[in-house]
């Protein structure tokens, strides 16, 4: 049931038989439509009593907008004893930022940002299109917004969200940090399916630190995108390596992936002068996302390049 909305978000309301109240926030790809919420599939499933925050853009949950939908759903928030915040990067933040706020037990946040303040967070450019300095002012997470217990869960691989979660921890008291090796900016999505979320929401509950190692160590094992995240992460030091598990893995590779690592292995090709299988990558992944601007633009770089060497080696 739809309780509130406004300019910038929308909040929805389940009635369920868990023991909890369940708050979640969506992550930047979904967008709020008036009945649905994320992990409004698995609260379903599940029965949990769920107050679904969902954004009507990508825009981080303003502090004013939330303020007014807490206010809102204070009847709600006050028959429920145990309050857990869960949301993925802008959820996550969501999830981090208001946990007093919320009054929050227990926060439950996969790969958040500390800000998108490009000011607060030079080293990350990926989300400085939705930076808006009227509806994001003061907007970094900080000590004096924590409350219970929270756990971030990333990938240490990923070396910006591993800043990121390394300043919240930093800055908020009673927060942990659970790394899930090689899952990139999907850690979430390796703990989808009903028990597995259940198992991680009880885990969190009873801060069963054991529980949750083992839980990460077998979600990561499972992951599938952990052989694209080794591609990845093997394209540096270790290229043939990189190639070999492309060669085995790559057709099971999601097309985002697919497009990412021919991408990236063709700069890595360009960088050591290897300009015709960069120039074969770049052409594929362009028939795989053909409004690409970025490899449009790149393989027009390499083109320009390639005319220019043959110019030299004919004029020698």
């Amino acid at each position: 049931m739809l309780i509130h909305s406004d300019e910038n978000l929308e909040v929805i309301h389940r009635e369920g038989t868990s023991p909890y109240l369940l708050v979640t926030f969506n992550e930047m790809e979904i967008q709020a439509n008036g009945s649905r919420y994320w992990g409004q599939r698995f609260c379903e499933k599940a029965d949990i009593s769920a107050l679904g925050f969902i954004s009507r853009r990508p825009n981080w949950f303003p502090a004013a907008s939330v303020i007014k939908a807490v206010e809102a759903a204070a009847p709600i928030l006050k028959a429920a004893p145990e309050r857990i915040l869960y949301g993925h990067s802008q959820g996550g933040y969501a999830a981090l930022r208001y946990r007093r706020r919320f009054n929050a037990t227990t926060a439950i946040a996969f790969c958040p940002q500390v800000s998108i303040d490009p000011k607060s967070v030079p080293y990350d450019n990926r989300f400085v299109r939705h930076f808006s300095p009227e509806l994001h002012g003061n907007m970094g997470i900080s000590p004096d917004q924590a409350a219970g217990r929270a756990y971030i869960f990333y990938d240490p691989f990923h070396a910006i969200d591993r800043r990121h979660a390394e300043r919240i921890a930093f800055l908020q008291p009673e927060t942990h940090l659970v790394p899930v090796h090689m899952t990139g900016h999907g850690t979430v999505r390796v703990f989808t399916g009903t028990e597995r979320a259940l198992s991680l929401i009880a885990a969190c509950r009873t801060e069963d630190r054991p529980a949750l190692r083992a839980l990460a160590r077998t979600a990561r094992v499972d992951a599938p995108m952990r052989p694209y995240q080794i591609a990845v992460a093997a394209m540096a030091r270790h290229p043939a390596w990189s190639d070999a598990l492309n060669a085995r893995f790559g057709d099971r590779f999601a097309p985002m992936e697919r497009v990412n690592f021919l991408y990236h292995r063709a700069n890595r090709h360009i960088g050591d002068g290897d300009i015709l299988p960069a120039r074969a990558m770049l052409e594929t992944a362009l028939s795989l996302l053909p409004d690409d601007p970025a490899i449009r633009h790149r393989l027009k770089e390499l083109d320009a390049r390639i005319l220019r060497e043959r110019k030299v080696a004919s004029a020698s």
